[in-house]
């Protein structure tokens, strides 16, 4: 989540980014005392989340909340102020919160938190479909995966549904016939970074979660054919015709699973 700060007091911009650095799902990419230059960040860079003083010199926050919600209807508004008299307005400008200075950790944690959660679904722009043979899709186009182990590795994580994989079960499935050596788990660790890395050009690297020998799918910001026909969407079961990512062998086990639903 993408966040700009702007306030004309250099330290509460401080103090601020101090406690929002504690959440890794937030980064502040902008910190301005001017709300002009705010604006002309917002023009050409993303921004998902502004946190507004409503008193500033010059344009005050209020204005500019009014000038970025113009730009970006999607931006998320936050503001701050050191009085209580400013409710009604910002209640007008649709503002996620308004939060009085200074601001609390548990303040803040609890509003960045319904604001990410907002984000992820409005943002839903990756989608996996699964029936027939296995695509992934960002901003309505497929990707052209260079490794066609790197697709296999992400088709696995989608498979377990956002379960935790190791790096035991990856290697036994994905090269059934090597021995689990030093060689091999070089080897899916090269996978791994070089899915990360295709995800990173397609800007989708939120889609998978590494730790330390496991990795799961992030599923709040996918949509999947698969899921779907699981809920017993009736859309997804009309369009599963009794194939399941047709290019892996391992996938069949699911397909008996899915049988059910034809």
């Amino acid at each position: 989540m993408k966040m700009i700060v702007v306030d004309d007091e250099p330290m509460s911009i401080e103090v601020l980014k101090y406690e929002v650095n504690k959440f890794a799902y937030v980064e502040v990419v902008g910190e301005f005392t001017c709300g002009v230059d705010a604006l002309e960040y917002a023009k050409v860079q993303p921004v998902d989340i502004a946190v507004l003083d409503i008193q500033m010199c010059g344009m005050d926050g209020l204005q500019l909340g009014q000038q970025l919600k113009k730009m970006h209807p999607s931006i998320l508004l936050v503001y701050l102020s050191a009085y209580e008299n400013y409710a009604s307005q910002v209640v007008k400008l649709q503002a996620e919160a308004y939060l009085t200075k200074p601001v609390s950790s548990g303040e803040l944690e609890f509003v960045l938190e319904i604001a990410f959660q907002k984000i992820v679904s409005q943002n839903k722009r990756i989608f996996a479909r699964t029936f027939g043979h296995f695509d992934l899709y960002v901003d309505g186009k497929p990707i052209m995966f260079r490794s066609a182990k790197a697709k296999e590795l992400l088709a696995l994580l989608i498979d377990r549904e956002g379960g935790t994989v190791t790096t035991e079960q990856i290697i036994c499935t994905l090269w059934e016939d090597r021995p689990n050596d030093e060689a091999t788990q070089s080897l899916c660790s090269k996978v791994g970074k070089t899915l990360e890395k295709e995800l990173q050009m397609h800007r989708a690297e939120e889609l998978v979660v590494s730790a330390r020998g496991v990795k799961r799918l992030n599923t709040d910001v996918l949509e999947c054919d698969l899921y779907q026909l699981l809920k017993r969407d009736t859309t997804a079961t009309d369009k599963f015709l009794g194939e399941y990512m047709l290019e892996y062998s391992w996938a069949e086990n699911r397909m008996a699973l899915l049988e059910r639903y034809l």
